[in-house]
């Protein structure tokens, strides 16, 4: 009866915001049908009105309207404008996006609908860091009159104002950027084609002599203008491109590519269609008196029925907001507005270059791609990388030619510039110096080898390419690479600290924090997708514990076969890892019992890929285990479980479930084990006064959280002969229902009733300083001391204002004669004796001549 009630309030109110929102009884008959599937089979929590919203945009992106221009014309989606929606539905834009994600997998809704929202959720947050610029640039070039509509010279109303200029050339730059999907690839396009906008808006306004718009302190003012003196002709073909870039810091080729073969053309069908009226030829007259009014009318009319046709979000409301005009660029860091929060990720923390001073998204790109542009020059490999033979750089070529196709064929009709160029730059530049370290810790390497490997070539030009799409800020995120290069991410990850390593001051901050970010999301999720060779390998290799990958253990029992640095190089990573000559006649030997040559050479070669597989198991293991302890210490810390008693059981219950029960990570995710196998372990210790919500509370304060990670976890695998889709359920359901079943029993070896405690608890990573390790951007490093010059470093020190003068003269000695290290004990009151050393009693010159000083001072005052 209850349900029923329910049911009638929400047809009641949904009916009311149908009437309100004007709808056409298909599409609200459609959404309703929508509405009623998705709430007999789902819970819908909230408010109902925002899920009503939801089953309309997904209804109205769903239809057809036909319009005038011929029989075949017609428009998708129903003219129902998107900000009206989610006005009447209270609801804002990023909520109504984290809504219609979930609302797509309940509604079962086609893959090409989620591809709209992932779009829609990218353009905002771009436009609204452009309008913060847009707002800074204008006033430097423009006076902003607050009283347009008092000014008693100008009263007319066609005559343009400031702030009618202000919103003229706003909507000018939405339009552009709608002509062409190219345009909204990334921001740094997206403010390439904004300047050109400015640049001529500004050319119109110098055209009419509007002395009172102009602001005089702007470089880009053509010289005498205003004067009677000024020569109008000067303004044919004139272009203040470049004093923009000077002021913006953008890259002044690219702008003025963008203007001479993109916004041309782009101007011309604005004037051929009617939609700006002018001089055709100068693209002039847009401000005039008689156009003017007319043109901001047309071009506020041709933005909405974009907007209108495709169900995007009107990106004219900023400037109906007054808030948004106060902005400036400096008001808004990387976390604001819709654009993804950019925490420092754990991975190689302590190894990140200082922070830069551009912080704001628009000058944080262009200064990115900045710093790649210099290295555009390089376009063929150096005589370093062509010692591997022309056979073998001729392979790299035809890899590089077939990605590049693969590349712009997934791209479809955007253009994309020179993004594949610029990668290849990157790709030569970073590949000599990766082969430069690889033959310094190496040099008897054969570098046919590594190249030659088809993985380590491919994933290091898709790397390449991704830095380069990030650099620009590109719509294109990760793992988008992956798909577009067929690469799994269980291999993509094996590059990524190499190229971190080997990229000598190139990449800036956020890109390496970029870089980190998709280590960690190869490490956590993508390499654990049903898809992935991680899972054919453990097929045959069980999943190792933490202490069959350490470094140290294995150095202890000497296995050649396995990479023993911590820091593995290229050649160790791509090329099998390389098996050594012992372990290869072990292997040869192993096979002799086969009855013929060939057989003997399968079984050999079998053997050969055996040894690869598991090394690179390895170190997949490695850098996992590493990645989990830093998560469970940190949640555990903030839980107040970071006593090591604790973490020592927890990590043993985890490393349990990864090894035992690896199943439960196939498509899912490294912190829902975490968080499970914590809320398990407070559960069988019966600590009080800790929930759930305490653990996901403090797991949202982690750099990597996203809300998906508890909301949306795979409960059932689709089945692929029925067509059924996956089931995906909170992380309450998965630890009730699947967790806890397969952990319990386990789990209670910790519970303090159980009497024989027998477990043997797991050894776990440790946070070791790696070294070198580099201290700022000026080439300082701190390496460790062997051990052998610790032992006959004598034992000296050195307390400021207590120890004696003899005590320092020591230290400078041994200081000068090259020792890198000495180790100063804790401050002590007492001076303590020296260990007796071989150091003469010489006075070092610079402290003689100290002396003198001093003893000079000292004359000069009796």
């Amino acid at each position: 009866m209850s349900e029923n009630k329910n049911a009638n309030n929400y047809l009641s109110q949904y009916e009311d915001l149908c009437r309100e929102l004007n709808m056409d009884r298909e599409t609200e008959e459609r959404s309703w049908k929508m509405f009623e599937e998705v709430f007999q089979r789902s819970s819908l929590e909230g408010e109902p009105l925002h899920w009503f919203c939801c089953a309309l945009y997904a209804a109205c992106r769903l239809s057809y309207t036909p319009t005038v221009g011929g029989a075949n014309a017609i428009v998708v989606g129903n003219c129902i404008s998107l900000n009206k929606m989610l006005r009447c539905c209270k609801i804002s834009i990023s909520e109504f996006i984290s809504k219609i994600k979930v609302w797509h997998d309940m509604a079962k809704l086609p893959a090409s609908f989620l591809r709209q929202i992932e779009r829609l959720e990218r353009t905002p947050g771009i436009t609204f860091h452009l309008y913060c610029r847009y707002n800074d640039i204008f006033e430097k070039l423009f006076i902003s009159s607050r009283n347009d509509k008092k000014n008693t010279k100008y009263r007319s109303v066609a005559r343009c104002s400031s702030s009618k200029l202000y919103d003229l050339c706003w909507c000018l730059y939405l339009c552009a950027k709608n002509e062409d999907p190219s345009y909204n690839m990334d921001i740094v396009t997206s403010f390439h084609l904004l300047l050109c906008c400015i640049d001529l808006i500004y050319i119109n306004v110098l055209a009419e002599n509007r002395v009172d718009l102009v602001n005089r302190n702007f470089e880009g003012i053509p010289e005498k203008w205003g004067t009677p003196m000024f020569n109008a002709q000067k303004l044919n073909g004139y272009c203040i491109i470049g004093a923009l870039c000077s002021l913006t810091g953008a890259l002044s080729n690219d702008a003025r590519e963008m203007k001479e073969n993109h916004c041309k053309k782009i101007f011309t069908k604005f004037f051929q269609t009617k939609t700006i009226q002018g001089n055709e030829n100068m693209f002039l007259g847009i401000i005039s008196n008689e156009n003017f009014d007319r043109n901001v009318k047309s071009l506020n009319s041709a933005y909405e029925q974009y907007v209108l046709s495709v169900g995007e979000f009107d990106e004219r409301i900023l400037l109906s907001n007054p808030n948004c005009r106060k902005l400036s660029s400096s008001d808004v860091g990387d976390d604001g507005h819709s654009v993804p929060s950019s925490q420092t990720p754990y991975t190689r923390k302590h190894i990140l270059p200082n922070k830069e001073d551009f912080t704001e998204p628009v000058a944080s790109a262009t200064h990115n791609v900045k710093k790649l542009k210099d290295i555009a020059n390089i376009s063929e490999p150096t005589d370093f990388i062509r010692q591997a033979g022309s056979e073998t750089i001729n392979k790299i070529y035809e890899k590089l030619t077939q990605m590049q196709k693969d590349f712009n064929s997934a791209l479809g009709n955007a253009d994309v510039g020179d993004r594949f160029q610029t990668a290849e730059s990157l790709f030569f530049y970073l590949l000599d110096k990766i082969l430069r370290v690889e033959t310094r810790t190496k040099p008897n390497i054969d570098l046919k080898i590594l190249l030659g490997n088809e993985t380590f070539v491919t994933t290091l030009i898709a790397c390449c390419v991704e830095i380069v799409l990030d650099a620009y800020q590109s719509q294109k995120k990760f793992p988008w690479i992956l798909k577009c290069f067929s690469i799994s991410a269980f291999h993509f990850h094996k590059i990524i600290e190499i190229v971190v390593r080997s990229h000598d001051e190139l990449l800036s901050r956020p890109l390496i924090k970029h870089l980190n970010y998709i280590e960690e999301t190869c490490l956590e999720s993508l390499a654990w997708q049903s898809e992935s060779p991680l899972w054919d390998i453990i097929k045959t290799f069980t999943l190792p514990p933490w202490s069959e990958v350490d470094v140290d253990n294995l150095a202890k029992r000497y296995q050649p076969q396995i990479p023993q640095s911590p820091n593995c190089s290229a050649y160790e990573t791509f090329s099998s890892t390389i098996v050594n000559e012992s372990t290869r006649r072990d292997l040869f030997n192993s096979a002799k019992e086969a009855s013929n040559e060939r057989e003997k050479e399968a079984i050999y070669k079998k053997q050969i890929e055996g040894n690869r597989r598991a090394a690179s198991l390895t170190i997949f293991c490695r850098k996992f285990y590493k990645l989990a302890w830093i998560r469970l210490k940190e949640l555990c810390h903030e839980l107040n479980l970071a006593e090591e008693t604790h973490l020592n059981k927890l990590w043993t219950l985890f490393e349990y479930s990864i090894t035992q029960r690896t199943e439960l990570m196939r498509d899912r995710h490294l912190d829902q084990m975490l968080m499970c196998g914590i809320y398990l372990y407070i559960r069988v210790k019966e600590i009080k006064c800790k929930s759930f919500t305490d653990i996901m509370r403090f797991y949202r304060k982690q750099p990597q959280a996203q809300s998906s990670t508890y909301r949306e976890i795979l409960i059932e695998p689709a089945e692929g002969d029925n067509g059924s889709r996956p089931e995906y359920r909170d992380i309450i359901y998965f630890y009730n229902n699947i967790y806890v079943k397969k952990l319990t029993p386990y789990a209670y070896n910790f519970s303090e009733k159980k009497q024989s405690q027998n477990v043997r608890l797991s050894p776990h990573p440790t946070e070791k300083q790696s070294y070198p390790r580099k201290l700022s951007n000026n080439y300082i490093y701190i390496s460790r001391m062997e051990k052998s010059e610790h032992t006959h470093s004598p034992f000296l020190t050195y307390e400021f204002s207590k120890s004696p003068g003899k005590n320092l003269e020591d230290l400078n000695y041994v200081i000068r004669r090259g020792k890198r290290n000495l180790p100063f004990n804790d401050l002590d009151s007492s001076d303590g004796p020296l260990i007796e050393s071989k150091i003469p009693k010489k006075t070092p010159v610079f402290l003689q001549k100290c002396r003198e000083v001093w003893q000079d001072r000292q004359e000069e005052k009796k």
